[in-house]
């Protein structure tokens, strides 16, 4: 197909869509390029390159482009179906601009000015000034299928997962995204501006903070770039017009929005609105006093009868209004995506004078699963973005960031606003009764098996009814009423609870979910029911988040870690796992590397060199590792490291050794890139390693009395050459050997290596000869330095030790995760972790006592 030049108009168009839909990222254009046009082009690479993307945006003059990918970009950037159909359109909006006779007068400057300075910028929260919209804005996308319309069942709405089981294995796996309790409801949307050029009447619904306002500023902003637009943007907040005189009509405050502009502006409204040249943003139905909301309701709908070729866009948010606008079509405001989180906080630090600020947000989000659920939310998002800018990182305290979006939802933001909820509503409970109740839902649903996440609208209305019949002020007749007046609150001023369908509620978010669990727990202040969540929950993977926030809600976290403690040692306290830790214990102790860290270490060398030679071994060794990890990071904090001794380096030595020469006989190589990171760097094992052969040649005199070993230095030489400078097992040995002049290497142990050097296989013995080898080296391993442990567990003893390390982590992560507990303690417990019971002192739980 034959390149032309781009038409001037229709390439400045492209260029203006491709920066706000995408923010000028050619990777989210081609992917919605290849998403769209794929089946097209019958082709697996991308529909357009990212040079051709890029070269062809990045000019300030239109290009040639072959007309076929002008159709493609036409289609996603300008909603038309080929080129040709835009130019056409480009065509007929240069005609209106020369028939209208007010288009290019000098009103319409003012007017641009006077829409940007009142609405272009933006100042939430803990702002201290205020930003420009543009700089940090990101397209918002809209469902066009309402979630709260539709009729579901329980089934439906975890989709294709047929048990809570499958589902949480899937959201720990990370296989499925989820930002909140609907994650699993497969929505089409699409971008909010499609949608508004889409539909000539549009009412957007959404939670609060969804960016319902400052998605019409945006609109606002957008309509007024350029003078042949074809829309006159007009923003109306309908809490201040309800507020207005009985009297007052939409045409008024209209004219009221001109006449900054134009002295006499009911002739020019007029006309554009007779002509259909006006965008009427209508922002915050649900913001209006219900005395109120009748008369603007039928005020709205005559305007939009009267003047229904201009093009209408309505906002309310979800449940907050039974009334239905027949001549509008129905969205709801979508989460943010990965791509618009991105977005968001990219251009937010891009002013920041730490430059890779956003970078280290962005990293947070990927590690922290509560932090990420929140930033789906762009007003939460916000938020987020304040707290890391004003200390350059997020607390380790998880419940103060949760605790601050749960303030935001129920007092700070309708507040910021000047909305008043008791003046909406016949009846609003104040802000601490509300979160016991949200506390009391949760968790008596999380207590449940299996976990409960969604209920009837009637089985929340009864349990608010038992909940709020306690409350003196709330007569006894009006509780079946006050208590959906309550529920219809909770959802439309706050959005902590949603439906998910016509008939199912959840919490907006499963970190929400988790931090009321938690804080009834904590704001209870029984011990008994603490008890019982840590002995019937502590291994349980779906109270994880529940844990963390309730060690760092409590105000002495002492008896919460000293049960949790007692709970984790109680879980090995069969024969074959107290062997497993008496071992531990005794290989640290002979080593002189007493410590948690040095014990998680240990662990972690027999659990993955048992695992490489042994495939029958089912115990994964990723949850050692993250132990064993944390372990040695949480000791050098407090500076109780202890070094390596030399019968520990050279027990390391020997593991290497025997991992390298046991793959020979099972005819294999040692693959050291399979060695997790941790182990490389503390073994000292590189990518190159290599078996070299013929060891005994290299063997000039042997002093078995001074256990010295004397190397022929040609056969260092030839070695040498021959392996390039690679280091092998020869070079391993070479660590051995230094360990033989030790004093406090037993002589027998001596002899044994010394033997063991001279007797190594050639490169062409059998493999018989290289297992028998193998096996006497560990044999001796076994004998003078306690290296090994004979893994043989039951299939329940695995399950169990995998509990285990999921346990101690998890105690870890509530220890360093801003909780306060007094030093003595968290030093006990931490220097206790991983001992068998006969080790571990009465303080701390001693002979463990059922708890």
């Amino acid at each position: 197909m034959v390149a032309i030049t781009v038409n001037q108009k229709v390439f400045e168009r492209l260029k203006q869509a491709y920066a706000e839909k995408f923010g000028g990222s050619p990777k989210l254009l081609i992917d919605t390029l290849n998403h769209v046009y794929h089946e097209t082009t019958n082709n697996s690479k991308d529909v357009i390159s990212d040079k051709t993307i890029r070269n062809f945006f990045k000019n300030t003059e239109p290009m040639k482009m072959q007309e076929k990918n002008l159709n493609f970009l036409c289609g996603v950037l300008l909603e038309c179906e080929s080129y040709q159909e835009a130019l056409r359109q480009q065509a007929a909006l240069e005609q209106v601009d020369q028939t209208n006779p007010h288009v290019n007068e000098e009103w319409l400057d003012c007017y641009q000015e006077h829409i940007r300075r009142k609405w272009g910028t933006m100042k939430v929260l803990t702002m201290t000034q205020p930003v420009q919209l543009d700089s940090i804005y990101a397209n918002v996308n809209v469902l066009e299928v309402i979630k709260a319309k539709k009729h579901k069942t329980i089934e439906e709405l975890l989709d294709n997962h047929k048990t809570m089981d499958e589902l949480w294995a899937n959201i720990f796996s990370e296989s499925i995204s989820f930002s909140s309790l609907n994650y699993v409801v497969s929505q089409k949307n699409v971008a909010a501006f499609d949608a508004v050029k889409r539909y000539q009447k549009l009412l957007i619904w959404g939670r609060p903070g969804a960016g319902k306002t400052t998605f019409l500023k945006h609109l606002a902003l957008h309509y007024v770039q350029e003078l042949g637009e074809q829309f006159i943007p007009i923003f109306i907040s309908l809490k201040v017009f309800a507020e207005e005189e009985e009297k007052s009509n939409l045409i008024d405050v209209i004219e009221r929005e001109f006449l900054i502009c134009v002295p006499e502006p009911a002739q020019l409204v007029q006309e554009l609105l007779q002509q259909g040249r006006c965008l009427i943003l209508l922002d915050g139905f649900d913001e209006i006093v219900e005395t109120k909301r009748n008369r603007v309701y039928r005020i709205i709908n005559d305007f939009v009868e009267q003047f229904s070729q201009n093009k209408f866009v309505l906002t309310c948010r979800l449940g907050a209004s039974e009334s239905t606008f027949e001549h509008f079509t129905e969205v709801e405001m979508a989460d943010f995506n990965e791509e618009q989180v991105y977005l968001f906080v990219r251009k937010w630090f891009a002013s920041c004078s730490e430059q890779k600020l956003g970078s280290k947000f962005l990293e947070e989000l990927k590690i922290n699963r509560s932090i990420k659920d929140l930033s789906k939310n762009p007003l939460l998002l916000t938020m987020l973005c304040l707290v890391f800018e004003d200390s350059y990182d997020f607390p380790k305290n998880r419940d103060l960031l949760i605790d601050e979006a749960v303030n935001i939802l129920i007092r700070k933001w309708d507040a910021s606003r000047r909305v008043d909820h008791s003046s909406i509503n016949k009846f609003n409970l104040p802000y601490r009764r509300k979160i016991n109740l949200l506390g009391k839902i949760a968790y008596e649903a999380f207590n449940q098996e299996p976990q409960k996440y969604f209920w009837q609208q009637r089985e929340l209305e009864e349990f608010i009814r038992n909940y709020i019949e306690n409350i003196p002020e709330i007569p006894t007749e009006t509780l079946a009423l006050d208590s959906l007046v309550v529920l219809k609150a909770i959802e439309t001023n706050h959005g902590l609870l949603l439906k998910q369908s016509n008939d199912f509620y959840s919490f907006s978010h499963l970190t929400f979910q988790e931090y009321f669990v938690a804080s009834y727990i904590v704001e209870n202040q029984n011990p008994e029911i603490l008890k019982e969540v840590i002995k019937r929950y502590l291994t349980n993977r779906q109270w994880r988040e529940v844990f963390l926030i309730i060690a760092g809600r409590l105000l002495n976290a002492d008896d919460f870690f000293k049960l949790m403690f007692t709970q984790i040692s109680k879980l090995v306290d069969s024969k074959p796992l107290q062997d497993m830790l008496v071992w531990l214990y005794n290989v640290t102790a002979l080593h002189k590397v007493e410590s948690s860290s040095w014990r998680g270490f240990y662990l972690l060398v027999d659990h993955w060199f048992e695992l490489y030679t042994n495939c029958q071994t089912k115990i994964d060794y990723n949850l050692a590792q993250q132990l064993a990890i944390m372990l040695r990071d949480l000791n050098i904090e407090r500076e109780e490291i202890v070094k390596a001794s030399p019968l520990n380096r050279l027990a390391f030595d020997l593991v290497k050794t025997h991992a390298q020469v046991s793959a020979k006989f099972c005819g294999d190589e040692f693959k050291p890139q399979k060695v997790t990171p941790l182990l490389k760097k503390e073994l000292s094992i590189t990518d190159n390693m290599l078996i070299a052969p013929q060891l005994r040649d290299r063997v000039e005199t042997l002093d078995k009395e001074k256990g010295i070993l004397t190397i022929n230095k040609q056969g260092i030489q030839d070695i040498d050459k021959k392996i390039q400078d690679i280091a092998g097992l020869d070079d391993r040995f070479k660590d051995v050997k230094a360990h033989l002049e030790e004093r406090n290497i037993s002589d027998n142990l001596k002899e044994e290596l010394i033997f063991l050097l001279e007797s190594f296989p050639d490169d062409d013995n059998p493999k018989e000869d290289w297992k028998q080898w193998t096996n006497s080296l560990r044999a001796a391993m076994m004998l003078y330095l306690d290296i090994g442990f004979a893994w043989k567990f039951s299939e329940a003893e695995i399950q169990t030790l995998k509990d285990y390390f999921y346990a101690n982590i998890l105690l870890i992560e509530c220890i360093r995760g801003g909780s306060y507990c007094s030093k003595d303690l968290r030093n006990q417990i931490v220097d206790h972790l991983l001992l068998p019971i006969k080790n571990i002192p009465e303080t701390l739980g001693g002979c463990l006592q059922s708890i």
